[in-house]
């Protein structure tokens, strides 16, 4: 028990390693969320901001922050609907590997070993802790939740939790492995093969993944308006 707590007591926390580690993972999510390609509202894949995505507050008439022209009309419901799911398609593959993978790249060159076992801790709290602020905000601030179970939310959410940092892992390991057989060379060239024989079944899941969370959310919580004759 005395070890223990003087172990406690001389921990050290890498913050700037760390710090600078998730900087890395969520730089395509920041990329893409400020410039609007391909980004996928964080609803559907955190929560807190949702209707801050113009498609989607438009989609369900809850734009009231944009002020981008209002619902849509009856005719246009089904193409928004097309293009939220696969943009969440795209974007849900692209957040939960290609940032794992880099990350992982980042961690294997510039982190220790002790270093990477507290980025993978500190990526699991952090996330974690953004899933149920998502999902306290979700149930008390949006309507989402009058026609989607919150209990399918979450379960969707663990799912994308266990993904990330199981993608993450994977990736560290193999890198690793590669590196040590013919260094950073031997990753690059490996790159594609570890894509379609390591992780493809994961890619796959992530696609389907991506695909049930729009679909569920968007089946028949569409707010247009009537379509009008201008003529």
């Amino acid at each position: 028990m005395l070890a223990f707590l003087e172990e406690v007591w001389r921990f050290e926390y890498a913050l700037l390693p760390c710090a600078i580690a998730y900087l890395v993972f969520d730089l395509p999510i920041l990329y893409r969320r400020i410039t609007r390609r391909l980004y996928v509202p964080i609803y559907f894949a955190f929560f807190p901001y949702g209707y801050s995505d113009e498609l989607c507050a438009r989609y369900f008439d809850e734009d009231h922050y944009h002020i981008v022209g209002g619902p849509f009309k009856d005719s246009e419901v089904k193409n928004a609907r097309i293009r939220i799911i696969w943009i969440s398609v795209i974007s849900l593959i692209l957040t939960m590997t290609i940032s794992p993978f880099l990350t992982a790249i980042f961690s294997f060159l510039f982190l220790s070993d002790a270093q990477n076992t507290q980025f993978l801790y500190t990526l699991a709290i952090v996330k974690g802790a953004l899933l149920i602020w998502s999902l306290y905000d979700l149930r008390w601030t949006y309507t989402v939740t009058s026609v989607v179970p919150i209990s399918y939310i979450a379960f969707i959410y663990s799912c994308y939790w266990i993904a990330i940092l199981t993608f993450y892992s994977r990736s560290l390991a193999w890198i690793a492995d590669k590196h040590s057989v013919g260094g950073m060379t031997e990753v690059f060239n490996g790159i594609l093969d570890f894509i379609i024989f390591e992780i493809g079944i994961g890619i796959l899941f992530v696609a389907v993944l991506g695909f049930l969370i729009p679909w569920r959310l968007t089946y028949g919580t569409a707010r247009p308006v009537a379509d009008t004759n201008n003529d």
